[in-house]
C-alpha cells in the first residue's frame, strides 16, 4: 500500500500544485512579525480557519501577555499511536527592506523558488504538514494515527511562553513522538533530518570602572572597563577554542558508535563549506567525521556582541567606564545546563576583581533520540520512498531549540525534519528568504507518507 500511496500522492500533488502554491502564498502574505507585534492575531486566525476547513478540530490557546498558539487535532478512535507536529507561524522582521529583490510579504516565484519572509522559516514547513492532511483525505486514505498540531507564535523571539503553554496543556498535547518541521533539505538535494540538538543559554556580562568616562590622559590611573572586559573574556576561552572553566567538560559524552556511523554518511566537504562562508579554513582545521564531531558534540562559548566607549565618527579620547558583552553558551548531551550556568557565573565572579553584573538567561537542555526509535525509522523509510534517495540523518543539530521540552514535559521525544530550502541557500533570517517549489511539494508528500506509515508500522 505504501508504494501505491506514494504514486497516488505524486499524481495528486502534481495535478494540484498551482493550488498548493497559491495557498502557501496566501499564508506568506500575513506578516506575523512577533518581534514587532505585527499581524500576529490575524495570522493565527487565518491558520486556525484553514485547519478547520481541512477537517482538523482546532482551537486557539491563550495566556496573558503571550501570542496565541494554534492547536489542532485529528482523532482516530481505533488508533494506538499519537504524533504531535510542531511549527511556528511567526517570522523574523524583514529589514533591511532595500536588500530584497521583491516585497517580502508579496511572495513571488523566480527560478523555481518562492521568495518571501517565512518561506522556509517556518511557514513553508508548517503549511506542508497540514496540506499533507488534505492530500490524504482528498484521496480517501485513512490517517491511522491520532494527529496533533502545536503551532506557536513566539519562536523568533525565543519562545518565552513555550514551556508554560506545554505545562498548562500537558494532557491535550500528549503524544508518543513529536516532529518539528523546520530548516530544509540537504545542500545535495537529499532529504534531511536531525535527531537532537544542543542546549543553550544566553548571557550578558557588564563590568564597571570609574563613575563616569574619564579623559584618556588619566589612563595610567583609571581602570579601563573595555580592557578589563577583554582580559576577562580571554580567561573564559583560549585560542584553541577551549572553555577554561575547571571541570566544564567533565560530563560531556563522546559520540557513540551509532552517532559515528551516522556522521560517516553525512556529505561534508570543508572546502565547499569554506567557499560558501568565505573563510580560509574551519576552526578545528580537520575534516570528515572529526570536523562533524567538533560541530555537534562540543560545548561552545560565543561572543555575540561587544559594547564599550565611543562608537561615533572620529575619535573621542576617553577611558570608558563601562563595557558589556552578549554571549551564548551551547551545551551538549549529558551536560546539566543549570549546573553549567552556575559554573559560568562563579568562574566569572572569581576571575574579575571589580564591579561586575552577570545576567544569565533561561536555559534549554540538550535533546537526543536514537536512530533506532520507531519515528526515526518510519521517517527514513518515508523519505527514501518520496525522494528516491537516502536521507541525510544528523545525530544532532549544531543549534538549539525547544526539542528537549517535548521529552521532558510530554514524554514525546522530538526529531526535526527539514522540508524547506537548503540552509546554505535559504537566506533564513536574511533578505530574499526562499523555498524551492519542489521542496515544498515534496514536503507535503513526505509528511503524508509519515502519517500513514507510522500508524501502519508493526501491523501484521
Amino acid at each position: 500500500m505504501s508504494e501505491q500511496l506514494v504514486a497516488t500522492l505524486e499524481r495528486y500533488v502534481e495535478e494540484r500544485k498551482d493550488s498548493f502554491i497559491a495557498s502557501l502564498q496566501q499564508f506568506l502574505r500575513h506578516k506575523s512579525i512577533s518581534a514587532q507585534n505585527i499581524g500576529m492575531e490575524e495570522c493565527a486566525l487565518f491558520l486556525s480557519d484553514t485547519m478547520k476547513s481541512l477537517g482538523i478540530e482546532t482551537k486557539i490557546l491563550r495566556r496573558e501577555g503571550a501570542f496565541p498558539v494554534v492547536y489542532g487535532e485529528l482523532k482516530n478512535p481505533s488508533a494506538t499511536k499519537t504524533l504531535l507536529i510542531y511549527g511556528h507561524y511567526d517570522v523574523q522582521p524583514p529589514e533591511p527592506i532595500e536588500l530584497w529583490d521583491s516585497d517580502p510579504f508579496e511572495p513571488v516565484i523566480r527560478d523555481g523558488k518562492i521568495y518571501a519572509r517565512g518561506a522556509t522559516d517556518d511557514k513553508g514547513n508548517l503549511w506542508a504538514t497540514i496540506m499533507a492532511v488534505k492530500s490524504l483525505r482528498d484521496n480517501e486514505v485513512e490517517i491511522p494515527i491520532n494527529l496533533k498540531f502545536f503551532f506557536e507564535g513566539e519562536e523568533e523571539i525565543g519562545s518565552p511562553n513555550f514551556k508554560a503553554y506545554m505545562e498548562e496543556n500537558k494532557e491535550l498535547l500528549s503524544a508518543n513522538y513529536t516532529i518539528l518541521c523546520d530548516r530544509g533539505i540537504h545542500e545535495s538535494g537529499r532529504p534531511q533530518m536531525y535527531l537532537g540538538h544542543k542546549g543553550i543559554m544566553s548571557a550578558e556580562v557588564k563590568v564597571k570602572g570609574a563613575k563616569r568616562d574619564v579623559h584618556s590622559g588619566q589612563a595610567p590611573f583609571i581602570p579601563n572597563a573595555a580592557w578589563q572586559l577583554v582580559w576577562l573574556l580571554n580567561k573564559l576561552k583560549n585560542e584553541n577554542e577551549q572553555i577554561m572553566i575547571p571541570g566544564y567538560y567533565d560530563d560531556v559524552l563522546e559520540p557513540s558508535a551509532e552517532d559515528i556511523a551516522l556522521m560517516e554518511k553525512i556529505p561534508f566537504d570543508k572546502h565547499e563549506y569554506c567557499d560558501i562562508y568565505g573563510i580560509r579554513d574551519i576552526l578545528p582545521g580537520n575534516d570528515g567525521v572529526d570536523a562533524l564531531t567538533s560541530l555537534l558534540f562540543t560545548p561552545t562559548a560565543t561572543i555575540n556582541g561587544l559594547t564599550a566607549g565611543y562608537q561615533g565618527k572620529g575619535n573621542k579620547t576617553i577611558v570608558p567606564n563601562e563595557a558589556s558583552v552578549k554571549l551564548d553558551f551551547r551545551f551538549v548531551k549529558n551536560q546539566d545546563p543549570v549546573k553549567c550556568a552556575e559554573m559560568i557565573r562563579q568562574y566569572l565572579q572569581d576571575q574579575y576583581n571589580g564591579e561586575i553584573e552577570i545576567d544569565l538567561g533561561d536555559v534549554r537542555t540538550p535533546s537526543k533520540v536514537s536512530a533506532k526509535a520507531e519515528i526515526v525509522q518510519v521517517s527514513i523509510e518515508a523519505a527514501k520512498e518520496v525522494y528516491k534517495q537516502d536521507p541525510v540523518v544528523w545525530p544532532m543539530l549544531d543549534g538549539a531549540g525547544p526539542m528537549g521540552l517535548f521529552g521532558e514535559i510530554l514524554d514525546a521525544p522530538a526529531i526535526i525534519i527539514g522540508l524547506g530550502a537548503p540552509f546554505a541557500f535559504a537566506n533564513t533570517h536574511a533578505p530574499n528568504e526562499n523555498i524551492g517549489v519542489e521542496d515544498y511539494l515534496n514536503g507535503i508528500k513526505l509528511m503524508a507518507v509519515i502519517y500513514y506509515r507510522y500508524g501502519k508500522r508493526g501491523e501484521a
